[in-house]
């Protein structure tokens, strides 16, 4: 077994990896054991109630790092379209350039949507939010901006999914290059 990681933090970033990579059901306590370096038992240390614990320290880890990455940016004072190629940087950071798997998809049904419940709806809500305040900031109707924002979250959602598909991040790379005149433009 690897050595240990240094902070529980790290343990959960190892974690949520898996899950991205996996699947909940295919994250096995043996792949989450053996990239966050911890032993079962230290796993349930930190994480009493086992791999349900853990979806919701990968939630919160997601949220926190879109938040960050892109949230911030949307809301952030200044011109809409730089805020949103802003944002864009953030998204492909935080979907490693289009190479890793969404945990909205993920956390949306089965075993993993039970472990979180509503976390799906709230990761999406948040970013469907966030992309319509910066369309209204660029002059579209209340109205216009949702519609604006959804197609948005179509786009890139898709564009993952053709990217994973394709085996080629190219769509997803094109995807986030339009992404400021879906939002900003007329």
């Amino acid at each position: 077994m690897p050595a240990a990681k240094s902070s529980k933090d790290e343990a959960i970033d190892a974690i949520t990896d898996v899950f991205r990579e996996f699947g909940f059901d295919g994250a096995s306590l043996s792949r989450l054991s053996e990239a966050s370096g911890l032993g079962r038992s230290s796993l349930y240390h930190y994480f009493p109630n086992g791999k349900d614990d853990m979806a919701q320290a990968a939630v919160e880890r997601v949220s926190e790092r879109a938040s960050e990455l892109v949230i911030g940016p949307l809301r952030a004072p200044g011109d809409p379209a730089m805020r949103v190629k802003a944002a864009a940087g953030g998204i492909a950071k935080f979907y490693e350039g289009g190479r890793a798997n969404c945990l909205v998809n993920l956390f949306a049904f089965g075993e993993a949507g039970e472990a979180a419940p509503g976390a799906a709806k709230d990761m999406a809500a948040g970013l469907e939010d966030a992309f319509c305040a910066v369309a209204r900031d660029a002059g579209f109707s209340p109205k216009e901006a949702r519609l604006k924002a959804e197609h948005a979250i179509v786009e890139i959602e898709g564009a993952l999914v053709v990217s994973r598909a394709q085996g080629s991040v190219a769509p997803f790379q094109r995807a986030l290059a339009r992404l400021p005149g879906v939002l900003t433009d007329r």
